[in-house]
């Protein structure tokens, strides 16, 4: 009997791929001696490790079991469905033709071929290796040069140039009308809010929208770039920063920053979390961790495990039950509040169906939630989605998308702010400012509108008239990375201990004054050849020419070239010029026309 696998099958010829067919060994007929030994298949791993070396060429002895013949003949039927043996209906023909005992004869085994050492160099001139890809350098409408964006032929910018996302936009989520609606205490309930107050978190209230922009969203997310973490814009480079986040929010961006990288609960963990921090019991907190595929807490549970710990709070004190009780009872109220409220805020998700109990960590102490920086943590995980609503295949945007469109809003008077609400004053959050309509989710005409913009278009300064309310504070002098909030300071650690740490981060990062240099008098001014070098490096223009039209090197619309370097004129000293000027000359008229400063003028005779 031989191995026939790879060459025949059901007396066939196999056309099965050659690899299966290099990988078999020629064996010989199987010895009367070798019956009751296993079968080793020759360049298994058991078989490396049980042959020597030197005799891995010879041929091996194997034997088939009792029973296992049959067995391999089913295997190959089953199996037969999975090679292709093409059309060879005259084979067939003559093997039915054939009597039945005649096909069962084992064919004969064609004589082993001596493999013959390959001669390289005549191999190699005859089949030279295969040229590598050539490395990207630049990218049509894109950067010119790679040393700022490596990685920007993954970006959607590149996809949108080749015309290959142009139908994309991006579901933002907003949780905006689930804070709106949510059910709140009465303001005379003391216990409750003279907690809610001084954690920082309460103007989040008032924060929200009910409608979003998407195409807007996704014109300015997809000019995001994780790798400076700045938006690419005609105009230059513009992100959002801290003091953004102070005067849009009115919440704290210093403290020590939230974080709980490597601290992955398991579902019991998070259930006694639950238990002892939310009053939730512990089988329909498994119940609901199942639902949410996770230890996760779904809004609606959530909202309904602050109205149970309300109302036995409020019996518990009516009761008068012991101090303990109702204290427990007040701190689970306001535990399931906050949560709620930072869950559908600034660390909404891309499900926005849920919010991580690994927050109730930092909700723990009630007395200590002021201190973790939440302005700082929450720009950070704005970072991280808009990072990721940079590939391509991106779908949802998460993050809190309502400060996200009021800073367009500040900054970009050209898309309007849709409705401005009445209520609002100016020592009011400045989020609260505006109230949108829901937009086109295409973004379209965004994008062209972005394409075109100029620089008399953006506000550099928007907060110059809210400085009274929320002063520029020295932290958003702080240059570099900001981390998102699984990557920063363990929550674990003593107060001191990272204050000191961040301390001194802090000053490793701090634009001094003598780093900061003049300032500049109006938004526009840059140091000279800066728009020159971000359009070589960058992607300042995302939409292709109109076909038919010539191609648009992004060097040649470079904003008057470098300025002309040396050369650059002032235009407001021009006009300062020409304001002295045309002064002076109606001082001089006003002079005559007065009688000052000469001889009156004689009245002309009639």
């Amino acid at each position: 009997m031989t191995d026939e696998v790879g060459r025949t099958r059901a007396g066939r010829v196999s056309k099965a791929h050659g690899s299966a067919r290099r990988e078999l060994v020629n064996v010989d007929k199987i010895p009367s001696q070798a019956k009751g030994k296993n079968v080793v298949v020759v360049g298994s791993a058991q078989a490396q490790e049980e042959e020597p070396q030197d005799e891995y060429e010879e041929q091996m002895e194997v034997e088939i079991e009792p029973g296992l013949e049959e067995q391999q003949q089913e295997d190959e039927d089953d199996l037969s469905d999975f090679f292709d043996f093409g059309d060879e209906e005259e084979e067939e023909e003559q093997e039915e033709q054939q009597p039945v005992e005649a096909q069962a004869e084992p064919q004969p085994q064609p004589p082993q071929q001596k493999q013959r050492k390959k001669n390289t160099r005549t191999t190699q001139g005859r089949n030279p290796p295969r040229a590598g890809e050539a490395k990207v350098t630049s990218y049509p409408g894109g950067p010119m040069d790679l040393l700022l964006l490596p990685g920007f032929g993954k970006h959607v910018a590149a996809s949108l140039w080749r015309k290959e996302c142009k139908t994309r936009y991006l579901r933002c989520m907003n949780n905006g009308k689930k804070i709106n609606d949510f059910t709140l205490p009465k303001s005379n309930l003391h216990w409750f809010w003279d907690v809610v107050k001084p954690s920082g978190l309460r103007p989040l209230l008032k924060t929200n929208y009910n409608n979003l922009d998407w195409g807007l969203l996704t014109a300015f997310t997809e000019r995001w770039d994780s790798e400076t973490g700045t938006f690419h814009l005609p105009i230059g480079e513009v992100t959002i920063t801290l003091d953004d986040v102070s005067c849009l929010l009115h919440i704290l961006i210093t403290g020590k920053m939230l974080n709980h990288l490597g601290t992955s609960y398991t579902t019991e963990e998070g259930e006694d979390m639950c238990r002892e921090y939310l009053n939730f019991p512990r089988t329909k907190c498994r119940a609901e961790f199942k639902k949410m595929k996770g230890a996760h807490i779904g809004f609606p549970m959530l909202e309904k495990i602050y109205a149970a710990n309300l109302r036995k709070a409020l019996k518990a004190q009516e009761d008068e039950e012991s101090e303990e009780v109702v204290q427990n009872y007040r701190d689970c109220t306001i535990r399931a509040f906050l949560l709620y409220l930072i869950g559908g805020t600034i660390f909404t998700n891309k499900s926005m169906q849920y919010v991580d109990v690994i927050f109730l960590t930092y909700l723990q102490d009630l007395r200590l939630v002021n201190p973790w920086n939440w302005g700082a943590s929450g720009l950070a995980y704005m970072y991280h989605y808009l990072d990721k609503a940079t590939q391509p295949r991106c779908g949802n945007h998460g993050g809190y998308n309502c400060m996200f469109q009021a800073w367009i809003y500040e900054h970009f008077k050209r898309f309007g702010g849709g409705w401005v609400s009445e209520k609002y004053n100016h020592r009011d959050r400045i989020c609260a400012k505006y109230l949108p309509l829901k937009g086109y989710k295409y973004p379209d005409e965004h994008r062209t509108t972005l394409d075109r913009m100029e620089v008399d278009e953006v506000t550099f300064r928007p907060y110059e008239d809210h400085r009274h309310t929320r002063p520029f504070e020295d932290i958003c002098w702080y240059s570099g990375w900001i981390i998102h909030p699984d990557e920063s300071a363990k929550a674990g650690l003593n107060r001191f201990t990272i204050a000191e740490a961040f301390a001194d981060y802090l000053v490793d990062n701090y634009v001094t004054e003598e780093m900061r240099g003049p300032r500049a008098q109006n938004g526009f001014e840059t140091v000279p050849g800066y728009i020159a070098w971000f359009y070589r490096v960058s992607h300042a223009k995302l939409w292709p020419p109109i076909e038919g039209n010539p191609a648009r090197p992004a060097n040649l619309e470079v904003m008057i070239e470098e300025d002309n370097a040396a050369d650059k004129q002032d235009v407001f000293k021009i006009c300062r010029t020409v304001i002295e000027e045309v002064n002076g000359k109606l001082d001089v008229k006003r002079k005559r026309d007065s009688g000052e400063g000469g001889k009156k003028r004689k009245k002309k005779k009639k």
